[in-house]
């Protein structure tokens, strides 16, 4: 093989090479901020806890990000790009802006009791942040919107919907982080916000009250939500296989002993 072939060559692999280590280096950031943010009062982690958990330099840590901000935009997309393709693949076999939105917030308030890691994270890196990242709160106002353009949503404006949905979504998801509520409390959540959007109280109970699909084998894919939820750690349901409720038998035993574990923190404080 001529010399500047081989040249050639070992070139392309350095570079490989180089490219893997700098994505296995993000990654291992990353998982740093999950653990420390995935707490519950992980919202007080600074850059160098970060760079002690993941055993990499602070000077390395500014080749990746350039502050702490951008660490926890990157995390919060990690957190939510696959569980998020999940909630709108289920959308597929759902009817409408109601059912959707109602089934989304249930979805993203199950999680959390599922993975309570998720939740903190998702809530402590969303501190003086937008909720979820800013993709998910546009795909939130879009569908605010279509409501009000279908006449399913009578609220003024999708911007203020956006506001309550999402404000109300942070805040009952540290209610169920910190435990002691009824195990239908996601239902009841979507049910109010449903009708503060203006959906009719009878089409609000009957979109609330049913079981929630399994979500798509994604859900369960993303290497940052290590739970199940809807009984999607099996195979994705084939076309009219029946739907499962959610949560299920092991999400309520996982409930069960994280507020105990939470209650039992906070005396001990």
């Amino acid at each position: 093989m001529p010399k500047r072939t081989r040249r050639n060559i070992n070139q392309a692999r350095r570079a490989e090479i180089g490219a893997e280590r700098r994505s296995r280096t993000r990654g291992e950031l990353l998982a740093a901020a999950l653990e420390l943010f995935g707490q519950p009062h992980g919202r007080n982690t600074r850059i160098e806890d970060v760079c002690a958990k993941a055993r990499i330099a602070r000077g390395t840590f500014y080749n990746y990000f350039t502050g702490i901000e951008p660490l926890l935009e990157a995390l919060s997309d990690s957190l939510t790009r696959d569980f998020d393709a999940a909630v709108h693949g289920a959308f597929d076999r759902l009817q409408g802006p109601v059912e959707r939105t109602g089934a989304a917030m249930r979805y993203y308030l199950h999680a959390p009791l599922i993975d309570p890691r998720w939740g903190w994270a998702i809530v402590n890196s969303s501190v003086g942040r937008t909720l979820y990242g800013e993709n998910i709160t546009q795909h939130v106002r879009d569908s605010i919107q279509e409501g009000i353009d279908s006449g399913d949503f009578t609220i003024d404006s999708a911007d203020v919907g956006r506001d309550i949905l999402l404000g109300t979504g942070i805040s009952a998801t540290i209610s169920l982080l910190q435990g002691g509520t009824p195990a239908d409390y996601p239902e009841k959540i979507a049910l109010h916000v449903l009708l503060s959007l203006g959906a009719t109280r009878q089409v609000a109970q009957a979109v609330t009250s049913r079981p929630l699909q399994e979500l798509p084998r994604l859900a369960t894919s993303s290497r940052f939500f290590r739970g199940t939820l809807g009984g999607a750690e099996e195979a994705a349901p084939r076309s009219g296989s029946p739907a499962r409720p959610a949560p299920d038998a092991r999400a309520n035993r996982r409930r069960t002993k994280a507020g105990a574990r939470n209650t039992a923190a906070r005396q001990s404080r």
